[in-house]
């Protein structure tokens, strides 16, 4: 590779760091009263709730640290310990005795829940098998609610076999508003008249037909500062919402949209609709109205077999980190970079610029995809994984220049160590790589919660090291190399000397 074109070669390859430095870091505000800001991705990249820290493309806004609003969903039949000592301490002894044979407890004499026998338990105390199908379809949707949201740090947990534990960020418009509808199990259903007492189902729902007859969506929208929850109806949908508002210009009717016994919202109608999309806006922020779309959504696939539940008092939990945790995160990173450069300099002089430009795209990609891939974020387990690549990076790219180190040092050219040096390793860390990325990837399969996504991470930043060190590391080694005169110089190389006899 001649010089000049290697130093063009170099300049884009360095204008290409500098651009993905600034993009991936640098935030910032303007316009008059810096009323703009500029948000990197690093900033708007998704962020687990137990880290603490202002952050996301509002930080400034709200400075939320961390932390949120957990409540607990009890299912019918399933109280919890606190809750069943509460109830049979004010009992007289006959009534407690009778109260006592109604539960057991769950899952031995200190479980932290009781099961109503008939209900959850069969009468000897063994669960239910109906109970059990029965919950983890129930399990399943609140799951699929939270994880809709698309909110950092929303997450799922289950207490003590058969309780659902839903955390909200504090950082959330409507926290509150979340956990309350989410707890709605049944079928969405929505009703016509002209009182709630008397209204009636608007579709004729049967075995021939479904609710995805009537509904072709349901999602959530926002225009300026008003945000709606959005039904798009079928042909059929249209012409029974119309039936049904036909007599709205003479008496008007409401339309009641319940999830199983409960009435979520209510709309009043003062004439015929005949349309195939319906909008109902009111006092929804843009979270509160994608929480009741994501609601209703669920419940199309609901039915009146549903568990029931029952949330209990939410209470706010800090950040279980602290409130500096990203901020360590940050410091840890940069002590260990500083000592990786630090290494590959002193070891390898210029060398290291090669090893410093591979380092920086692959940090830069992985910045990129955890802001683009919606169910990863940044959290003290996705931190390992990717400084566990970092490490597997590192080792791959000092092995190769010890390998072309060796090759220099028999007497070779720089050209044929280099090449001689990647050709007897390369097949080495391409199993490597290859076995860490499936091993992490299977992981990530079976795994659930923070463990899966950390196990993603660690198989995509593999593959990102693989590639960074097979392919881009060569690339950049070759054109740095050629901008020097004396290639042993720039990679710190030296030739055995041979002693006469």
């Amino acid at each position: 590779m001649g010089k000049k074109k290697s130093v063009v070669l170099l300049i884009i390859y360095t204008l290409l760091i500098a651009v993905l430095c600034f993009i991936c870091t640098v935030s910032f505000s303007y316009g008059t009263d810096n009323m703009y800001t500029f948000s990197s991705v690093m900033r708007m990249m998704d962020k687990d709730a137990d880290l603490g820290l202002a952050y996301g493309a509002n930080a400034d806004a709200g400075a939320y640290l961390g932390g949120g609003y957990s409540a607990v969903y009890y299912p019918e039949g399933v109280i919890s310990a606190k809750e069943y000592d509460d109830n049979i301490r004010d009992m007289t002894e006959e009534d407690a005795a009778e109260y006592a044979d109604t539960y057991v407890r769950y899952p031995d004499a200190n479980g932290s829940v009781y099961l109503e026998k008939g209900v959850a338990a069969n009468d000897d105390g063994t669960m239910q098998d109906s109970f059990k199908s029965a919950f983890d379809s129930a399990l399943k949707t609140v799951t699929e609610r939270v994880a809709r949201l698309r909110v950092d740090g929303a997450r799922v947990d289950v207490v003590g076999d058969y309780a659902i534990r839903v955390f909200m960020p504090s950082m959330m418009d409507g926290e509150y508003s979340a956990m309350t509808l989410f707890a709605y199990t049944g079928a969405l259903d929505i009703r016509c008249g002209t009182d709630e007492a008397s209204a009636t189902s608007l579709f004729n729902i049967t075995s021939k037909y479904s609710l995805s007859d009537y509904i072709k969506s349901i999602g959530s929208r926002t225009s300026g500062d008003t945000a709606y929850v959005e039904f798009i109806f079928t042909d059929m949908g249209q012409e029974a919402l119309k039936t049904a508002t036909s007599g709205a210009a003479e008496t008007a009717v409401t339309l009641y949209f319940y999830v199983g016994d409960t009435s979520v919202i209510s709309l009043s109608v003062s004439e015929v609709y005949d349309q195939n999309s319906l909008y109902i806006s009111g006092s929804y922020t843009a979270e509160t109205a994608n929480a009741v779309a994501v609601l209703f959504d669920t419940a199309m696939s609901g039915s009146a077999d549903d568990l029931t539940f029952t949330a209990g008092d939410a209470y706010f939990q800090p950040a279980l980190y602290g409130g500096n945790t990203v901020y360590m995160l940050y410091i840890a990173f940069g002590v260990c970079f500083v000592a990786m450069m630090a290494f590959f300099f002193i070891r390898y002089r210029s060398l290291g610029f090669v090893h410093l430009y591979t380092y920086l795209l692959f940090l830069f990609a992985m910045i990129l995809c955890g802001w683009s891939i919606s169910f990863v974020y940044l959290s003290v387990e996705t931190f390992l994984a990717f400084m566990l690549a970092s490490v597997l990076l590192c080792v791959s790219n000092a092995v190769t220049f010890e390998s072309a180190r060796k090759e220099y040092a028999l007497g070779k050219t720089m050209t044929s160590s280099v090449k001689t040096g990647y050709k007897k390793c390369f097949w080495k860390l391409f199993d490597l790589h290859i076995a860490v990325a499936l091993i992490a990837f299977l992981v990530a399969a079976i795994a659930i919660s923070s463990l899966q996504v950390a196990a993603f991470v660690l198989g995509l930043a593999t593959v990102f090291s693989g590639v960074g060190t097979l392919a881009v590391n060569r690339f950049g080694w070759a054109v740095m190399m050629a901008t020097s005169k004396q290639t042993g110089k720039f990679c710190n190389f030296k030739r055995e000397e041979v002693e006469d006899e």
